[in-house]
């Protein structure tokens, strides 16, 4: 056997301006026939990538004229930035997927594989997954595409050297026999190239990153291919700078996975890529709104230069000021630099100073930067109002303070789970058949899957709370329903922890669905339950006994009577 380490893949940090994407499709269509494309959406990623950054190219960063008589006079200006990409980012994925959000897989040891008995351990829990998994949402607001990829650490597959006398028909090199754990890649968009799609839905896939090695840059390729029997290949590789192969670290095999369910996941942002319609990448959620974020950005710089330039100034006469042995001018109760200005000898208002104490037009500013918030938030679909300029911060409103403005963000948001739901369940379905096909675990990889995810965002917990409590009283919700939405049960979870009434389980023996043994339990939980059952054995003799007593001497009556009748008639 041979063991295979496929590799762990982060992030991309440096974008789309370094990452060759040409290498890897070129490799792609030479040695597996295929026509691929370098998509459009990588340019747009950069971009959107550089708003994500505050470092907008000729905006963020640009040359101001010192001399209109001289074009060669110039000074690089920073502009000030609020960076409210990434904060919209952060706040759609704090909506969608968050400390309440939970996958409930409808079998027991399945659900214990993947999370643990404290669903924070399990295949999650090795791979830090809900906190990675909450960034990789975030990553797919602002670039509009991400992806999870699932892989097996230490794989064990089949060696060529293996069929010694070449007899054994069914001998596969390079089919996937075994591994050590279950590993979760977290993906940007700039790390994916999609190979064939169908209908926006991908279906084959390469993921790229970056790596040194020696001194030198290397791309790190991972390739699912699809087989003509529905099952997945994976081949993983170095590229260096001119395209050539490296087989390096164990990498450079081709993987016969047996699996017909892909290894990899798809977080797309919904809506329509205007862009290119038919592909796998969404769009950003600025996507077409980047005017906003200019003029948002325009706005707070212009209240932060307000403060700059608004300084009070103290124009004084020269004959004020007096001058070191060096012939530099000093004034009087010298503090910081702009706060006195030497107006020569020119009298200042019939006085020898004045002072100059500009408006900082702090409303006006204020004003301004709340417009852009405003419109801001309503372009990236959270509605107006959600971002409050307060003091010297810029605040996300609460649940409950945020009414007004809070059905458009209800709707995007149902719109968004769709995706969200759909990428949790296929990465969790990869995981569990890789349990089951390739570590041997006891798991079911067919089990149902149910995400239950947090919809505060439509209704605050204490008044959804109080609602169900209502149903309940009511009869319309049960106890069970009631754990499996609050606490993230599984039925048969629910089931075990929900105690019956008295009334409930009366009701259950009359339809046949409680025994003798269960409501003994509930009249007299101390006892054990083979106690329950041998006094239950006990009652039932000691009613028969009775019942045969009663029996005995109703027949004797019976006797008796009969022995009456005739004697009566004798006489």
């Amino acid at each position: 056997m041979e063991i295979y380490l496929l590799f762990f893949v982060f992030r991309s940090r440096q974008g789309c301006e370094t990452m060759n994407y040409q290498l890897v499709i070129d490799y792609i269509n030479q040695k597996y026939n295929k026509d691929v494309k370098k998509s459009c959406m990588y340019d747009h990623i950069m971009q959107w990538r550089q708003w994500l950054e505050g470092s907008v190219r000729n905006f963020h960063e640009f040359n101001k004229k010192m001399d209109l008589n001289d074009n060669k006079k110039v000074t690089k200006v920073h502009r000030h930035r609020t960076n409210m990409l990434l904060k919209g980012a952060e706040d759609w994925a704090s909506i969608l997927l968050n400390e309440k959000t939970r996958i409930v897989i409808e079998d027991e040891a399945s659900n214990e594989f993947v999370m643990g008995k404290d669903e924070i351990s399990g295949v999650f829990g090795d791979n830090d997954f809900w906190r990675n998994a909450n960034e990789l949402v975030a990553t797919s607001r602002w670039s509009g595409t991400a992806a999870f990829e699932v892989y097996v650490r230490k794989m064990e597959t089949i060696s060529p050297d293996d069929d010694d006398n070449g007899l054994d028909e069914d001998f596969e090199p390079g089919k996937l026999v075994g591994g050590a754990s279950v590993g979760i890649n977290y993906l940007s968009a700039e790390q994916i190239i999609p190979i064939s799609y169908d209908n926006t839905i991908l279906k084959e896939a390469a993921f790229v990153s970056e790596r040194q090695i020696d001194g030198k840059t290397v791309s790190l390729v991972s390739i699912h291919l699809l087989n003509e029997d529905g099952t997945y290949d994976i081949e993983s590789f170095y590229l260096d700078e001119q395209g050539a192969y490296i087989e390096k670290d164990g990498y450079g095999q081709i993987v016969h996975t047996g699996s017909p369910v892909p290894w990899f996941s798809l977080i797309r942002k919904s809506g329509v890529n205007i862009f290119d319609y038919d592909s796998p990448f969404g769009v950003s959620i600025i996507s077409g709104a980047e005017d906003v974020l200019k003029g948002l950005d325009c706005a707070f710089d212009n209240f932060i230069t307000d403060f700059r330039l608004g300084r009070k100034m103290v124009l004084m006469s020269s004959s004020m000021f007096q001058t070191d042995e060096g012939g530099k001018t000093i004034a009087p109760q010298e503090a910081e630099e702009q706060l006195f200005i030497n107006a020569g000898d020119k009298i200042l208002d019939g006085g020898m100073y004045q002072e100059y104490n500009p408006s900082l037009r702090v409303a006006e500013n204020a004003a301004g930067v709340q417009k852009m918030l405003d419109m801001f938030s309503m372009r990236i679909g959270l509605g107006a109002k959600r971002y409050v300029l307060e003091g010297s911060q810029i605040n996300s409103t609460t649940a409950t303070q945020w009414i007004g403005e809070r059905q458009e963000m209800i709707q995007n948001a149902n719109k968004e789970m769709i995706c969200i739901e759909k990428a949790l369940k296929e990465v969790t379905r990869a995981i569990l058949w890789i349990g089951k096909n390739i570590l041997g675990e006891n798991v079911n990889p067919d089990a149902l899957i149910t995400i239950i995810s947090d919809d505060s965002y439509i209704i605050d917990a204490d008044t959804e709370r109080a609602q169900w409590l209502s149903d309940l009283q009511m009869g319309i919700r049960s106890k069970t329903e009631f754990r499996m939405h609050f606490y993230g049960e599984s039925e048969t979870e629910a089931k075990k922890h929900v105690t019956p009434t008295l009334d409930e389980l009366i009701k259950g023996m009359d339809a046949g669905v409680v025994g003798q043994e269960e409501l003994r339990q509930y009249l007299f939980p101390y006892e054990t339950p083979e106690q329950s059952k041998k006094r239950i054995e006990e009652i039932k003799a000691e009613n028969n006994q009775m019942q045969d007593e009663a029996f005995s001497k109703q027949m004797e009556q019976e006797k008796e009577r009969k022995l009456a009748e005739i004697g009566l008639i004798t006489e």
